[in-house]
């Protein structure tokens, strides 16, 4: 009988940032978005995914193919779909949305909240927890980013 498939694992996590939704979505459009990932670098382009390798531990590297489609404008959102799979990491898709959330000073900001699906965590060098630290890194970044990028328009 074969093995029966590992349940889904689902990370959700969320973030403000200070920079309208539509200069935080351009962030995702270009190639620099997966240098946002904590601890990932590109290595290669190979039939529209790109090739990264992470350290999932301090003396293991694990390398992934990552498949992330450009943010979509939606009325009242900007949502970007990505996933990967490698040796040794959950096969994972994900889905960040970036809402607009008005401030307190009348600016508009960004409500931005990741959730990721991932699977074969037994399998895997990478925890659960692991994972939501990346991914709550990832938002610390892009809002970082996001928020340098609104300052010196």
């Amino acid at each position: 009988m074969p093995d029966a498939p590992s349940p889904a694992t689902r990370t959700r996590v969320t973030q403000r940032i200070a920079a309208d939704p539509t200069s935080t979505a351009l962030l995702l459009a270009g190639p620099t978005a997966f240098e946002l990932w904590p601890g990932v670098r590109r290595v290669a382009e190979v039939s529209g995914r790109m090739v990264v390798e992470t350290d999932v531990a301090p003396d293991r590297l694990a390398a992934a193919s990552v498949r992330a489609l450009p943010p979509k404008r939606t009325p009242t959102s900007y949502v970007t779909r990505f996933e990967w799979s490698g040796p040794g990491l959950p096969a994972t898709s994900a889905e960040l949305t970036l809402g607009y959330a008005p401030t307190g000073d009348g600016e508009v900001g960004t409500h931005a909240a990741l959730v990721l699906d991932s699977s074969d965590f037994e399998e895997s060098g990478l925890t659960a927890g692991q994972l939501e630290s990346m991914a709550r890194g990832f938002l610390v970044n892009l809002a970082r980013a996001a928020e340098l990028r609104s300052h010196a328009a």
